[in-house]
């Protein structure tokens, strides 16, 4: 029997469509390939934006939002590959795994809390809730339950309105929180409270709001042990009209945080960002976000209840000076946000 030679090689290898041309790939396995490369790349451009700030309308940060669906998206363009097993589709696997590995590292990365914080912390306790309510449509009987669930020293309520306020009071809030920041905004999507069961002073009731500004009001909780300064926090969405406000807007949020002197700080709330997009990560440099500090990983938490699954995490509670030991989130009847709550030690 003869050795093989080198056209019996070539021959085998076009046969499997992995030949140096090509050539004896079927064309519908030919065009199939084409595709799935064609897929693999524009799934890798997707992954890749998360690292570019910029806005183009307000194309780029909803893209950006969907990275974790280009994650997926990536797991299904392999097994396609791997399917068809053609040297373009081969060849797209490259910059596909390289870009979606990184933005799913970027996700899952977090800072941890600074060495001297947790050698320093003690043993007091806060616990915060923070719940975007959707125009005070929260149900009152859901937002109760969640409260009786996390047991809060803390709430943070975002697009909240009198008319819910005084329902979830009568509900038995009041009892609880005895003491909230001055001047809430009775309008729709613009009114934010932060409510406490430690006595407060409001520092900033911020009610002087141009048209694209949403309220974001600061207080200090006399806590025990700590004087701690909360920022109730929303932002325009990356989207219509408001895009023009939400960068400048998660800019000035992170000017504020990095100005702060006081030793403990919490900021909780609707950022309408998540670590998808560089102009949060920008914001919450210096800071510890509490969720992901605890599971090592993010959970979505909007759009919450609708017929499309929850894919990006844009409500946070980000702190300095704490160590986060626990964290999760509630789901609430009525607004399609889920609830983020932590529990804080300092």
């Amino acid at each position: 029997m003869s050795e093989p030679g080198p056209a019996d090689f070539t021959a085998s290898a076009q046969r499997h469509g992995v030949g140096p041309s090509g050539r004896g790939v079927p064309p519908l396995r030919r065009t199939a390939g084409r595709f799935v490369a064609a897929a693999s790349l524009g799934v890798a451009f997707l992954a890749s934006l998360m690292w570019v700030d910029v806005l183009a309308g307000n194309v780029v940060p909803v893209l950006q939002a969907l990275t974790p669906v280009w994650i997926i998206a990536a797991f299904g363009c392999l097994a396609l590959t791997l399917v068809v097993r053609t040297r373009a589709s081969f060849l797209a696997l490259v910059p596909l795994v390289v870009s979606t590995l990184a933005a799913a590292v970027a996700l899952s990365s977090h800072p941890d809390v600074p060495r001297e914080v947790a050698t320093r912390a003690g043993d007091h306790h806060l616990r915060v809730l923070s719940l975007n309510s959707e125009l005070g449509e929260a149900e009152t009987a859901s937002v109760m339950e969640a409260v009786r669930e996390t047991n809060p020293d803390v709430v943070v309520f975002v697009e909240m309105t009198t008319a819910r306020l005084r329902s979830l009071d009568d509900a038995g809030l009041a009892q609880r929180f005895a003491h909230r920041s001055r001047g809430m905004i009775d309008d729709g999507s613009r009114g934010t409270v932060i409510l406490s069961r430690f006595p407060t002073e409001t520092l900033d009731a911020d009610t002087e709001l141009g048209p694209w500004d949403l309220q974001s009001p600061v207080v200090r909780v006399h806590a025990p042990g700590a004087q701690i300064v909360v920022k109730g926090v929303h932002t325009y969405p990356p989207l219509r009209d408001g895009v023009a406000q939400w960068r400048p807007q998660l800019r000035a949020e992170g000017e504020w945080q990095r100005e702060r002197t006081a030793e403990h700080v919490v900021m909780a709330g609707d950022f309408n960002a998540s670590r998808a997009h560089p102009a949060f990560r920008q914001l919450s440099r210096g800071m510890v976000d509490a969720y992901p500090h605890v599971h090592g990983a993010w959970r979505p938490t909007w759009p919450m209840g609708g017929s499309i699954p929850a894919f990006s995490q844009i409500d946070h509670i980000l702190t300095r000076g704490f160590v986060p030991e626990q964290a999760g989130i509630v789901t609430v009847e009525g607004t399609d946000h889920a609830g983020v709550w932590s529990d804080l030690r300092y």
